[in-house]
This record gives C-alpha cells, structure tokens and sequence, in this order.
C-alpha cells in the first residue's frame, strides 16, 4: 500500500511548499506556517514552477490556492498524482479556497488532495488540520490516471448527500 510522504512526520521537521498566485496569501500562509512550528517553508506564486522545483526538492505537504493559472488547485493536484511524478506523487495536499462550495470540494479530493481548507483560516484551524493530515492513515488507490487518497468517493458520497425531497400535496 502506498501512503502520504508526511505520515508520522514531526511538524519541526516538514518541509511545506505553498502555491498561490497572491503574494499577500503566500506571506500570511508562511507567518501562520511558521508560528505553528513548521521547519522549512517554500512558497510558489506558480503552480507551474512549483512543480518544476518540487519534483527536484519533493516537499513533504503542499498547500495550494484552488484558483491559479495555468493549472489550477485541482488541476496541479491530479497532475501532481500521476504515477509518473516519481515521489511527488505520494505529497499530500491541502487545497485552500474562499468559495468552498460542494462542486469544488469534490472536484479537490477526486484529483487527489487530502483535504479543502476554507478562507480566511487561522493558524490554530490550520495547526489542527496539519495535525489531523499527519495522522491520516488512508492509503493511496490508483484510479484512471492518476493517484486519490482511498474511499473518498464514500466520503463524498455520505458528505455531500442530498437531503430527501418532502411531498407537498
């Protein structure tokens, strides 16, 4: 079974690349990043060089904004997970969005990320979410072209139900 590069890790001793094409976001993210404790923090303004340098320097966990060009969050996510993408392929990720809406949600975990993280955020959510991502236990399951974290579509399938429809007569 294949697992996420982070778990078991000690948040001193990851290594987090952040992609997000606003630089504000990406000096919040590393004053929060860095106030929880965590050991080494790159930031990326593309998802594009992101990729470039991670394959060469894999980081341990990748935060990215879900809107970006020319890939976006879910985008980067499923290309990230291609077998292909040595290493890379087994970085969890945590997709951060201001409009987490159940379409994008979806769309997030089925290319592959570990979890959605909805804007604004603080670092004490963001230190809870990390802890609760290096714990995280669910192996990796082939699916198509690319790499998901298992049973996400029974996860989706219990989240995102719709409520029955009363009958108005």
């Amino acid at each position: 079974m294949l697992y996420h590069r982070a778990l078991g890790r000690d948040l001193h001793k990851l290594v987090i690349a952040v992609v997000d094409k606003r630089r504000p976001m990406l000096l919040v993210m590393r004053a929060m990043l860095a106030a929880i404790g965590v050991g080494r923090i790159h930031t990326y303004e593309s998802p594009t060089g992101a990729i470039g340098t991670t394959a060469t320097a894999t980081p341990d966990l990748v935060i990215a904004a879900d809107v970006m060009q020319p890939l976006n969050g879910p985008a980067l996510v499923k290309t990230m997970r291609r077998p292909s993408s040595g290493p890379l392929a087994l970085v969890p990720v945590i997709i951060i969005t201001a409009h987490a809406k159940p379409a994008l949600v979806a769309e997030a975990l089925r290319s592959g990320a570990h979890q959605v993280l909805a804007l604004p955020t603080s670092a004490i959510t963001l230190a809870r979410r990390l802890d609760r991502l290096l714990n995280d236990d669910r192996p990796f399951e082939l699916k198509g072209d690319h790499y998901v974290v298992s049973g996400i579509e029974k996860r989706l399938a219990v989240n995102f139900q719709r409520p029955a429809q009363s009958r108005l007569r």
